[in-house]
C-alpha cells in the first residue's frame, strides 16, 4: 500500500509509469515492484513485457528520463557515476543525457532580477535579453555593469527549487515502494541513495555555492599566468543569480576557429591537459564536468576555465591513496592494489577474492604491457566499470567523476592533436607531485594531523574500558539488536508464532479437561460431562492443528 503522504502524487506516478511503458520499459516497472500504482490501461503491457538487450534498454531509459523532465535528467546523470549498480552500457548512455528546455521569457528574467537585485536598470548599463545558453537549472546572459565591466549573468528558473523538491519527494516515494517489494532495492539501499542524490541536486541549485567554488579555483591558480578564472561580483550575486566576469575566448571545441587563427594545436593540447591535471594533482579541486564548452582558449599560452557548478574534491589522503594505487599498478603488485582499494572503501566483504585478483591481474597486465601511446583512457575506464559491476565494487563518486573528467580531457587532446599522448604528460607531472608530497615537512604535517585525528583519542581508552567493565559488573549493560527479515521469513515466523500459541491453548484445554473429569468422577455427573466435552473439543482441535501443519 502507498503511504498516505504519497497518495496525493498518484496522478504523477501514473504519468511516470505511462511514459516508461511508452518507451518499452514495462520490464523495469515490474522489476521495481510498482505494479500496485500501475494504471489499469497499461497493466497488461507491464505484465507481458519481455526484457530487451541491455543496449536497447539503455537507450530507452535515456529517452524516458529526458521526457520525464529536468529532475529525472539530473538523477540519470548522477546514476551514471555508479558503475557498481549499472552495467557500462547504461553508464555510457546515461552520460549522454541532455536537458531539453525552452528559454525563459523576458518577463520571467526581469521578475527574477528585480526580486534578487532590486532595480536591474540601476545595476546594468546593458543586458542582453537573448541567452548565450539555456539549461535545466537556469540560463546565461551577456551584460555590462554601470561601472563598465563586461559580465555574464546566470539567472535561475523561477520556482525551480519547489518543482524539484516536489519531484524528489515523488521519486523517494517510488524508492520506498521498491524497497517494500524488491530485495534488490533493499540491498542497495535505494531510498538512502535517493536521499543522497537529492541533497546533491538541491546543493547544485545554490549559485552562491558555485560562486565560492569559482573563487577557490581562482585563488588556486593565482600564481599561474597560464590560467584565467572569472572574477565573481558578489554584490550582484545571490542564491538565484550569479554575476561573473565575461571572458572573451575561443571554445576548445571550436576547431575551425582555432585553425583559422593559426594556433599551434599540439601546444594547445598540452596546455589544456597540463593545466587541468594541475587542478587535480596540485590543488585536489577540479571541474567535474569539463566539457569543451567550459574551456576557453585566450591565446597559445593562456587558457580559461569557466563554470564551476559541478566540482570534485580530492583530500590529501585521497591523493596519497591514488598515488599508492598508481605506484602499485606500475609495479604490478596485485596484493598491494587490493589492499589500497580496501583502504579506499571500494572493496566490500562479500567478494570472491580469487576472481577479483584474476581480473585485476589481467587489467594491470593490459595497462603495463601497452605502450604509452596505445593506452586508451576511455577503454580503460570501461574495463574498470565492467569490473566494478561484476564484483559489486563501491566506486566513490569523486573517483568516477575524476575518471570521466580525464577521459574528456584526453578526448579533447586527441581532437586537437591526433598524435596526442595523454600518459606522456600525466606520468612526469604525477611523479613530481607525489615526490613533493613525500617530502619530510609534508609527511610531518600529515603525521601531526593523524595524531590529533586518530592517536590522541586513544588516550581516553583506559578510562572508557574501565567504565565498560564497571557497567557490565553491575549488570547494567544493554545491547540493542535489530534483525531484518525478508517478507517470506516474516510470514514463516508469524505462522510459527501462531502455531505455538494454538498448541499452548490446546494443551491447556486437554490438561484442564482431564482435571475436571478426574475431580467430578463418581460425585458430580454434570462436572464429568463438562470435562468430557472439553476434552473432546481439545482432541478435535489437536487433530485439526496436526492436519494443518502436515499440509503446510
Amino acid at each position: 500500500m502507498l503511504k498516505r503522504k504519497n497518495i496525493r502524487h498518484l496522478q504523477r506516478y501514473h504519468q511516470i509509469i505511462n511514459i516508461l511503458v511508452k518507451h518499452g520499459l514495462g520490464y523495469l516497472v515490474q522489476r521495481l515492484g510498482w505494479e500496485e500504482i500501475t494504471p489499469s490501461s497499461c497493466r497488461s503491457e507491464v505484465c507481458n513485457c519481455q526484457r530487451e538487450r541491455d543496449e536497447v534498454l539503455a537507450i530507452r531509459l535515456r529517452l524516458a528520463l529526458t521526457e520525464l523532465g529536468p529532475t529525472f535528467v539530473k538523477l540519470g546523470q548522477m546514476l551514471s557515476t555508479r558503475p557498481d549498480l549499472l552495467p557500462p552500457v547504461f553508464i555510457c548512455e546515461l552520460e549522454k543525457l541532455q536537458d531539453k528546455v525552452s528559454a525563459l521569457t523576458e518577463e520571467q528574467i526581469i521578475s527574477r532580477l528585480e526580486h534578487e537585485l532590486g532595480h536591474p536598470d540601476q545595476v546594468f548599463a546593458y543586458f542582453d535579453r537573448q541567452p548565450l545558453a539555456a539549461a535545466s537549472i537556469g540560463q546565461v546572459h551577456r551584460a555590462r555593469l554601470k561601472s563598465g565591466e563586461e559580465v555574464i549573468v546566470k539567472v535561475q528558473r523561477p520556482d525551480l527549487e519547489v518543482t524539484m523538491q516536489n519531484d524528489l519527494e515523488i521519486i523517494r516515494g517510488l524508492a520506498e515502494l521498491s524497497e517494500r517489494r524488491s530485495l534488490e532495492a533493499r540491498r542497495i539501499g535505494l531510498t538512502a541513495m535517493i536521499d543522497d542524490y537529492s541533497r546533491l541536486l538541491i546543493r547544485e541549485l545554490d549559485y552562491e555555492r558555485e560562486a565560492r567554488s569559482t573563487e577557490r579555483a581562482r585563488a588556486n591558480f593565482a600564481g599561474d599566468s597560464r590560467v584565467v578564472i572569472p572574477r565573481v561580483f558578489w554584490e550582484y550575486s545571490t542564491r538565484y543569480v550569479l554575476t561573473e566576469e565575461y571572458i572573451e575566448g575561443v571554445k576548445l571545441s571550436n576547431m575551425e576557429e582555432i585553425s583559422r587563427r593559426g594556433w599551434d594545436r599540439r601546444k594547445l593540447s598540452r596546455l589544456g591537459t597540463e593545466t587541468f591535471l594541475s587542478q587535480i594533482l596540485l590543488h585536489g579541486f577540479f571541474q567535474a564536468d569539463p566539457h569543451p564548452g567550459n574551456i576557453l582558449i585566450l591565446d597559445e599560452d593562456r587558457i580559461a576555465f569557466i563554470d564551476f557548478g559541478e566540482v570534485g574534491t580530492l583530500t590529501d589522503n585521497r591523493l596519497m591513496q591514488l598515488g599508492e594505487l598508481l605506484l602499485s599498478i606500475n609495479r604490478q603488485d596485485v596484493d598491494k592494489i587490493i589492499a589500497t582499494l580496501e583502504s579506499m572503501g571500494i572493496i566490500g566483504e562479500s567478494i570472491d577474492r580469487e576472481e577479483l585478483e584474476e581480473d585485476i591481474a589481467d587489467l594491470v597486465a593490459h595497462v603495463t604491457s601497452s605502450s604509452v601511446g596505445e593506452l586508451d583512457m576511455n577503454r580503460l575506464r570501461i574495463e574498470v566499470m565492467n569490473m566494478a559491476y561484476r564484483h559489486d565494487l563501491k566506486m566513490p563518486s569523486y573517483l568516477t567523476a575524476l575518471m570521466k573528467a580525464l577521459v574528456t580531457v584526453e578526448g579533447v587532446g586527441k581532437k586537437l592533436d591526433p598524435t596526442f599522448n595523454f600518459m606522456e604528460i600525466v606520468q612526469p607531472l604525477a611523479v613530481k607531485v607525489f615526490e613533493e608530497r613525500l617530502k619530510p615537512d609534508r609527511i610531518y604535517k600529515q603525521l601531526r594531523r593523524r595524531y590529533y585525528h586518530d592517536i590522541k583519542p586513544l588516550g581516553t581508552l583506559p578510562a572508557d574500558f574501565q567504565k565498560l567493565v564497571k557497567t557490565a559488573g553491575q549488570g547494567e549493560m544493554q545491547i540493542t539488536m535489530q534483525v531484518e527479515f525478508n517478507p517470506k521469513a516474516k510470514r514463516q515466523l508469524n505462522q510459527l508464532a501462531s502455531r505455538l500459541g494454538i498448541s499452548f491453548i490446546i494443551s491447556a484445554g486437554l490438561i484442564s479437561s482431564a482435571l475436571i473429569v478426574t475431580a467430578g468422577r463418581g460425585s458430580d455427573d454434570i462436572l464429568t460431562l463438562v470435562g468430557a466435552g472439553g476434552f473432546a473439543a481439545a482432541l478435535v482441535g489437536l487433530a485439526v492443528f496436526i492436519i494443518s501443519v502436515v499440509r503446510s
